[in-house]
């Protein structure tokens, strides 16, 4: 599966999601932030992966940064910036940023669906889509900070994460694995998943972004 038609359908999806829908419905997976503003950060977060300006990434201020930006634009303004930055950035799909933002938009579409009480499809390809690029990024930063290895078990298949033998297994499925790692659960959430092995040797982690949600998410 390419990246390219994976993200097209993703933002038809969200199109079609949000239509008609009041713009400033609050979005609980990302505090603060309405249905404009997540579609605001998508488009502004192209533009971004476009520039190669990341400074605030592991913070949370990259995103803030975009959102507050635009404030005062519509969620029309929103899709059309989307449209435009989408076509700037046609050439990173083919590249290792590709994966990224597949990522990024099918973490978003499922917050946006949270918020708007339409589940999607959490079991599919897509979903598995997304964990591409952060499975390898938790892999690389494990194997760099020697955290012993930990064999992750998914519905489709187990997966090693760090160096050598696994010291701990965690079962769980896809989606809730992209949750996890991508901020939209809590530490107890984490820990409340099925584990062989104490949890604590790998939260930290597996906080993609350097940080677990403070509160815990039901979706």
């Amino acid at each position: 599966m390419t990246n390219a038609p994976v993200y097209d359908a993703a933002k038809h999806r969200i199109t079609s999601l949000v239509e008609g829908r009041d713009p400033q419905t609050p979005v609980a997976a990302t505090p603060g932030w309405s249905v404009k503003d997540v579609v605001a950060h998508l488009a502004g977060g192209l533009r971004d992966f476009v520039d190669r300006r990341f400074d605030g990434v592991e913070s949370g201020e990259w995103g803030e940064r975009q959102v507050r930006d635009r404030r005062a634009n519509t969620l029309s303004d929103a899709f059309a910036e989307w449209d435009a930055n989408l076509e700037l950035a046609r050439p990173l799909f083919d590249t290792p940023m590709g994966p990224v933002l597949v990522s990024e938009v099918i973490a978003h579409e499922h917050d946006l669906r949270a918020a708007l009480g339409v589940p999607g499809d959490r079991g599919g390809t897509d979903v598995r889509a997304a964990l591409v690029r952060p499975l390898q990024q938790l892999d690389q930063r494990m194997r760099e900070n020697d955290v012993p290895a930990l064999r992750i078990a998914l519905e489709h298949g187990d997966r090693v994460l760090g160096h050598g033998d696994p010291a701990g297994t965690l079962r769980t499925t896809s989606f809730e694995l992209m949750r996890a790692i991508g901020g939209r659960r809590s530490v107890d959430q984490i820990k409340a998943l099925d584990w062989d092995g104490d949890p604590d040797v790998w939260i930290s982690s597996l906080a993609l972004f350097g940080r677990h949600r403070a509160e815990p998410f039901e979706e």
